[in-house]
């Protein structure tokens, strides 16, 4: 019998980013960018492209900055290529009064006012640039699948409503013709949807080398000092002297700044996708192509990709193993869930990613020193916010914005209490929720 795979910092981060996998083997090939050689000098430097780093330097070189981007790997190799593609501009666990007693009436209202555009955002920079992203904007819906969940899925649809968002309340009946499972209700914000993340990213990068970004892949930041007015960061093979430094590395972030990385426990998921559904079926399943991201503790997202597959995914307590065990985990889920697909409940697609989270489920913007910022961990939410975020952290950078004007609050680093502890704990509680939705 094999032994149980012991769940470390770099097992979870660390996934097979270079197989091909749904996303990547659907959209056009991208030839990457070279490798940073020599020593360069730029206005701001980025580390990470991912879709923080990407909103990031579009804010930035919009305001006028000489901007470069490190990427350790290949654009895409990381959560922003490999996520399930929901566009959800909504929280993760907490509702807009939450968050504003959180941080306080000015910058909560702020955050809700960026949570609400950015999906829309998203959506119009694919739009602008033309890329290629499989982009579908009808919806996205959170069905509540217990009595609890749906009394607070209704005080969030109307906290939202009085905020001014784009969002809508479908009644049980209406919820499960929508989705085309059995649902006691829905939230549904309809400027919401989903991509293929891939796609979104590398042709991100596309449009920013168009806009005059310099980007460098397979180029991983080894170090960062303070060199008088400017900050220097070596990779193997060069060097990048910048006066500003965002640093948007999320789970990938290990040991690039003392501590920075006890700041988030990284996660590590799986995705899986069907065969293509027949046209018939799509009629009862998610109904006008809407993404569904529902309220229960262990994943249930679900959309349509380009032919129609349905991705969905879940995670593991233990990895061994695990593309079988995934594969035939998610199909008694579908059979469940949807049992009018028969046999095309057949999972055929299987890949693996890592993102972070923190506690409290609300991202993070740290003053690490003069010039020098992180933002990000976004707790399973992060496609529309963390594009969206990169866009005020390049207006940061280019003193657009005000550390006070930001939409999270400005901190020291906050680490993540016993972090070894929260990270196991993270990785482990997946049969406990289990219980808890079926007890729902």
């Amino acid at each position: 019998m094999p032994k149980p795979l012991r769940c470390t910092m770099s097992s979870i981060a660390e996934v097979d980013w270079k197989t091909p996998h749904l996303w990547r083997k659907t959209v056009a090939a991208r030839t990457a960018a070279p490798s940073l050689s020599g020593e360069v000098e730029t206005d701001l430097l980025v580390i990470g492209g991912g879709l923080t780093g990407l909103g990031t330097a579009l804010g930035a070189i919009e305001a006028g900055l000489k901007v470069m981007l490190l990427e350790g790997n290949e654009i895409g190799s990381a959560a922003s290529g490999r996520n399930n593609g929901q566009v959800v501009p909504h929280h993760s666990k907490s509702s807009p009064s939450e968050i504003e007693a959180a941080f306080g009436s000015t910058v909560g209202t702020r955050y809700n006012e960026m949570i609400k555009g950015s999906a829309a955002y998203l959506f119009d920079t694919i739009r602008r640039f033309g890329i290629e992203a499989h982009a579908v904007q009808n919806g996205w819906l959170q069905p509540c699948h217990s009595d609890a969940a749906l009394a607070r899925g209704k005080a969030v649809y109307e906290e939202w409503k009085a905020r001014g968002h784009e969002v809508e309340w479908l009644d049980g009946a209406e919820a499960s013709r929508v989705t085309g499972s059995r649902y006691l209700g829905a939230l549904k914000a309809r400027n919401g949807g989903h991509i293929n993340p891939f796609g979104l990213v590398t042709g991100l990068a596309a449009a920013l080398e168009g806009l005059g970004v310099t980007i460098f892949e397979n180029s991983r930041a080894e170090s960062l000092t303070r060199e008088g007015p400017l900050w220097r960061v070596t990779c193997k093979g060069g060097t990048v002297r910048a006066r500003k430094v965002v640093l948007a590395t999320n789970a990938l972030t290990r040991d690039i700044w003392p501590k920075l990385g006890k700041a988030m426990v990284p996660f590590r998921v799986y995705d899986a996708a069907t065969q293509p559904i027949p046209e018939p079926l799509r009629a009862q399943i998610f109904v006008g192509n809407v993404g569904v991201s529902d309220t229960r503790r262990d994943i249930r997202a679900f959309h349509y990709d380009c032919d129609f597959r349905i991705v969905t995914g879940g995670t593991h307590t233990l990895w061994h193993n695990a593309e079988q065990r995934g594969l035939r985990r998610i199909q008694r889920m579908l059979e469940d869930a949807f049992p009018q697909l028969g046999p095309l409940a057949k999972v055929d697609n299987y890949w693996e990613g890592s993102f972070a989270v923190v506690p409290d489920r609300k991202p993070r913007l740290f003053r690490l020193g003069d010039g020098l910022m992180f933002g990000g961990v976004y707790s399973g939410r992060g496609v529309a916010a963390s594009f969206s975020l990169g866009r005020h952290l390049g207006e940061n950078a280019a003193e657009v914005l005000s550390d006070d004007q930001m939409p999270l609050p400005v901190t020291p680093i906050r680490t993540v209490p016993s972090h070894w502890v929260a990270t196991q704990v993270a990785n482990h509680i997946h049969p406990y929720h289990r219980i808890r939705d079926s007890l729902d």
